[in-house]
């Protein structure tokens, strides 16, 4: 019985292969090794990028072996760890540059970036921001090499979009450069005449002036000329290992959109991938994607007939203005990101565990200011990291020496998550009202520890979860303080974020926490707070999986309802998107928050903020031409868009392929695009013509209202959202970084279906495009009712398997190799398709 369920076929998407992100990797030839020791060079290191084809916005990993070993100032081996003390020597320099065969003045944040070429290192400093034009900081990273003379570097890599100064792109090759400094007299410290001598080493770890074989002498000048000399002796050691960036819509050629596209801006990624295979592909489409206003506002101009297709991760819950049907395009997930490090080593920490309390209470301003008497979080922990349950949930083994900061401010931990009203934020406070623990703080029982929720968050002052936005409850300030900024203190510690995720995770990768200084600046304002020093950081993100896997940052393991914690990743998400049920009103699949007894409260394996994304597609209504246009979207990016890849047109990492039966489900709803039969999904019901008696009717053009037969009313707003295209195609990136912590448990789950979750809360604000749901705080709406399917034929399969087993056994050993067996054995597969098959 165990092996036959062991066989049986789940019908998932692929896995992608663990070997994806290293396909173009690439290793060359480094650098001659300097050994101090005898003032001579060595044998060539060696240098080793991960990924080199197909690059777009994302992190790669640099690794070398064979170099210098790193020393402080005083000669002593360093520790590896991102804090490097400015004035040790022989550090690492990783730069992205113009071109494969760069100058100095080609690469983004060095001493000469955007400079004259042609006078090379004999040119004075160029002004402040001319090395930096495109960002404020440079993506170059300064490394250590360990005692065994290998070190790592993560570097992000900018496309045209990015950075336009460095314009790399599909026809535009750039290239990873690797910097080591191993010394010599690059400022001319014992040269009146202002020469560089790289062969002299007198001054490479102890000097008054600068070590010259540390990267503090590349904010000196030469001591003689004042020329941007500092970097002379080390770039003669520089290797460049050439890049291929992967087309993205920027390179596509100007045209009229074929059609317009809104929403979820969680799926951005895959559809700016898809977007580029699509307006290159020989028989172009030309797609206006925008995923600024939430995906309420983009169904509602759907529905308006503003827009051609609608991308969204609830169904709209409205009697239906216009025919339509939802086709699945992929799925993935919602990540809690961290950038947490050591405060002793600096080393950063890749591992944590989190359940929904310890996110409801960071996401409710639970935490109390270190010092501060502010009444609504007395007695409470000041930041997550103090608190008992982190802590019980994250024991670091002593092996690894790491530990959790132990000094933290709450605005320099509290989540960075998304303004607006979107999908994202439902689906998360959904799972978090879903669970037992997390309920009963934010009704206002304190935890086992005795911290107690913020008391600006408990009714009526707050509708509770779920909602579609996070709105900041608590502006308090200390006891008794009557100025700015004592009277308001938690104002400035939580500030969700309007400009989207992408501007989430540009801050992220730029170490920026999301609050703002309490004290007044001196024009009255009070300014964001400043980019944390890496060796210090404690910053949480709520993002897209598909972000966090193209910029390689650490994500939180969830606890799922079996008891388990688990990653957003493709087992995760597989897991999950066996345990949706589908809505039959729908056809939308979600996971049953809540619901007792289901495949998902009994599956260890299953992520629980996995997430099946939509397209919303019109079947009336369109012209032959548009109705072509939308199908061929549909079937392009469901077929070949399935495929794993960094490509144009594949499936960007982040995202799990469709199911056998989610293709189907797709591939049906472009049939009835392109045919513009009326089809409505699941058992919902056409729009009235004219109204039904007692409703309104809509003019198919937004601003009115519908209600009637559907099984719902709800309003279609006027508003538009911009056409504007967002972002460029990006794709997965490579982990690395040192590790810490514990690792997950795996297991194993069942299949079943929900029903309705017990002790929902409703939505702090109903929805604009859709009545709330009345039971389970689920973004899903009404789960299907239990029904077992081909489930409950598992076990009689499984033991007539057995028996055929036992019996056939020795027969399928005798028959295995001939023609007679072939026959035999191709007969129980087709009679196992026909089983599984069968409803």
């Amino acid at each position: 019985m165990v092996v036959a369920l062991g066989v049986v076929p789940i019908g998932l998407g692929a896995v992608a292969p663990a070997s994806a992100a290293t396909g173009s990797a690439k290793t060359v030839k480094g650098p001659k090794i300097w050994i101090p020791a005898t003032q001579s060079k060595g044998d060539n290191g060696s240098i080793t990028v991960s990924q080199t084809k197909n690059l777009t916005n994302q992190v790669v990993q640099v690794s070398w072996t064979g170099f210098t070993p790193t020393v402080d100032p005083y000669g002593s081996p360093v520790t590896l760890t991102p804090v490097l003390d400015p004035n040790a020597s022989y550090p690492v320099r990783v730069y992205q540059c113009r071109g494969d065969d760069p100058r100095i003045t080609d690469c983004y944040g060095s001493t000469l970036y955007n400079a004259d070429p042609a006078k090379g290192f004999n040119q004075k400093k160029p002004e402040a921001g001319l090395t930096t034009p495109d960002f404020s900081v440079s993506n170059m990273v300064i490394a250590p090499t360990g005692t065994d003379g290998s070190g790592v570097a993560n570097i992000e890599v900018w496309t045209s979009v990015q950075s336009p100064t460095l314009g790399c792109d599909a026809d535009h090759k750039c290239s990873i450069v690797v910097v080591p400094n191993y010394g010599g007299d690059s400022i001319a410290t014992w040269n009146p005449a202002g020469d560089v001598d790289c062969n002299n080493h007198d001054s490479d770890v102890y000097s008054d002036f600068a070590p010259t074989a540390s990267d503090n002498v590349n904010a000196r000048l030469n001591v003689w000329n004042n020329m941007a000399t500092s970097e002379q002796c080390a770039w003669d050691n520089h290797i460049a290992i050439p890049l291929e960036f992967a087309p993205t819509p920027a390179a596509c050629k100007e045209r009229t959109a074929d059609m317009t596209l809104a929403g979820l801006e969680m799926a951005n990624r895959a559809v700016q991938q898809w977007r580029a295979g699509l307006c290159l592909g020989e028989a172009p489409l030309a797609l206006q994607y925008s995923s600024a206003g939430g995906e309420p506002q983009a169904r509602e101009d759907f529905l308006g007939g503003r827009k051609d297709i609608a991308l969204t991760a609830r169904p709209d819950r409205q009697a239906p203005p216009r025919p339509y049907v939802y086709a699945p395009l992929a799925t993935s997930g919602i990540s809690v990101v961290f950038v947490v490090d050591d405060p002793k080593s600096g080393r950063q920490i890749r591992d944590m565990r989190l359940n929904a309390r310890l996110l409801a209470k960071m996401l409710t301003q639970s935490y109390a200011p270190d010092g501060a008497d502010i009444a609504s979080v007395r007695g409470n922990p000041v930041c997550v990291f103090a608190d008992p349950e982190f802590q019980k949930l994250n024991p670091l083994p002593p092996a690894s020496g790491l530990a959790w900061p132990g000094f933290c401010n709450t605005g320099n931990s509290s989540p960075t998550v998304v303004g607006g009203t979107t999908d994202l934020v439902y689906q998360l406070t959904s799972w978090i009202a879903s669970d037992p623990d997390a309920v009963r703080f934010l009704d206002g029982e304190a935890d086992p520890w005795g911290m107690h929720v913020n008391t600006y968050y408990l009714r009526p002052a707050f509708s509770g979860y779920p909602v579609e936005s996070f709105i900041r409850q608590d502006s308090s300030g200390i006891v008794g303080a009557t100025k700015d900024p004592f009277d308001r203190w938690k104002q400035y510690e939580w500030n969700p974020n309007t400009m989207g995720l992408g501007d989430m995770a540009r801050k992220l990768l730029q170490n920026t926490p999301n609050c703002t200084v309490a004290t007044v600046s001196g024009d009255g304002t009070h300014a964001a707070c400043p980019a944390m020093q890496k060796g210090e950081r404690t910053l949480f993100t709520v993002m897209d999986s598909g972000q966090a896997k193209a910029f390689s940052l650490p994500e939180a393991q969830l606890l799922n309802p079996a008891g388990q914690f688990v990653s957003p990743d493709t087992t995760g998400f597989q897991a999950a998107v066996t345990d949706m049920p589908t809505d039959p009103a729908t056809g939308v699949q979600q996971l049953p928050y809540g619901a007792a007894d289901t495949a998902f409260s009994r599956d260890q394996r299953a992520y629980p903020l996995t997430t099946v994304q939509y397209a919303m597609v019109p079947t009336q209504g369109l012209s032959p031409a548009k109705a072509g246009a939308v199908s061929q979207f549909l079937r392009t990016v469901t077929t070949s868009g399935q495929v794993y890849g960094f490509e144009a047109g594949k499936l960007a990492a982040g995202f799990l392929a469709l199911t056998g039966a989610q293709r189907q489900q797709a591939q049906d709803a472009a049939k009835h695009v392109e045919t513009q039969d009326g089809k409505l999904p699941g058992n919902q019901v056409a729009p009235t013509t004219p109204p039904a008696e007692g409703g309104e009717g809509t003019n198919g053009n937004g601003g009115t209202t519908s209600s009637g037969s559907g099984e719902g009313t709800g309003t279609t707003g006027d508003g538009t959202t911009g056409d504007s295209s967002s972002g460029s195609g990006l794709t997965g990136g490579s982990s690395g970084g040192l590790t810490g912590g514990s690792d997950s448990t795996g297991g194993t789950g069942t299949g079943a279906v929900a029903a309705a979750a017990p002790g929902a809360k409703p939505a702090a604000t109903p929805s604009a495009s859709g009545s709330p749901l009345a039971v389970a705080p689920v973004a899903a709406g009404t789960p299907a009712a239990d029904r077992s399917g081909t489930a409950r034929l598992l076990l009689p399969v499984a033991l007539i398997g057995g028996l055929v087993l036992l019996v056939g056994g020795p027969a399928a050993l005798i028959l295995g190799g001939t023609p007679a067996g072939e026959r035999a054995l191709n007969g129980l597969r087709k009679g196992w398709s026909r089983v599984r098959r069968r409803p």
